[in-house]
């Protein structure tokens, strides 16, 4: 063997994610694979799936998961045990409402291979829901 002081090949930096080694299954933070396409404040699980069926409500029923497009359904979505555990189960992908029908990955995000990121099941309220939940504590709304 004989050293070289030629440079390594780097790998970008979202290769290089700490819990990665430790095998929590979740993805690095930083890419728009972890947020949900016109709400960039939403949060993606992208842990492995596992054999459950993603659901949509009827609000959002026939979106895709990741691009929020109502065209050409072409692959059926998986989610990860723990998004489909307990009282999560049958729940909406997107909302966390009642589900009402089976989840599809579009025809462009299976051929961009979108659909292999992991479980694409939101995790976090969006500042818009957190606003109004503010907003009607403040005003005294209460529901009936």
């Amino acid at each position: 063997l004989t050293s070289c002081n030629a440079p390594l090949l780097q790998l970008p930096s979202k290769y290089h994610h700490a819990s990665a080694a430790s095998g929590c299954g979740r993805a690095p933070l930083d890419g728009c694979a972890t947020m949900a396409k016109h709400h960039p404040d939403l949060v993606m699980c992208m842990k492995q799936p596992g054999i459950a069926i993603g659901r949509l409500c009827e609000k959002c029923d026939g979106k895709c998961p990741i691009c929020d497009s109502y065209v050409r359904p072409a692959t059926l979505v998986r989610v990860c045990d723990e998004c489909n555990y307990g009282s999560y189960e049958g729940r909406c992908v997107i909302c966390g409402g009642t589900g009402v029908s089976d989840a599809y990955y579009c025809k462009e995000c299976t051929i961009q291979e979108k659909d292999r990121d992991g479980c694409p099941k939101i995790i976090n309220l969006g500042s818009a829901k957190t606003d109004l939940f503010y907003e009607r504590k403040k005003y005294g709304y209460r529901r009936r």
